[in-house]
């Protein structure tokens, strides 16, 4: 049932049609005033689903295949952690804080001595 143009003869005719692709299960509805051309609309909107989500499949196997190749090249592993506002550096490797002054007034000797 709908409403809008077409009134009566739109809810008489029946016209409306569901495409579904039986392997993914990804499905169109059209409903128009129009089978062929609902056919053809609901087709092609299956077909563009399914180009989507190969795709997308396509490019999470790639991104896969990359990181395990890769891995994180290093990243997230932190050396040291400075916080201006609580005048605090945290070295991560000996988990030590100094002070943000020294360090910022290359007082790195302070650092190195307890690596």
């Amino acid at each position: 049932m709908g409403s809008g143009p077409g009134g009566q003869h739109r809810n008489k005719t029946m016209s409306a049609v569901k495409v579904t692709h039986i392997k993914t299960g990804l499905s169109a509805y059209v409903d128009g005033r129009c089978q062929h051309s609902n056919k053809k609309d609901a087709m092609s909107m299956v077909i563009s689903r399914l180009k989507a989500k190969a795709i997308g499949d396509h490019n999470g196997n790639e991104n896969k295949d990359r990181l395990s190749q890769i891995g994180n090249m290093g990243r997230g592993t932190r050396i040291r952690t400075y916080n201006f506002i609580e005048d605090r550096v945290k070295d991560e490797r000996v988990s030590k804080k100094f002070r943000t002054k020294d360090i910022m007034n290359g007082k790195l000797d302070l650092v190195y001595e307890n690596v």
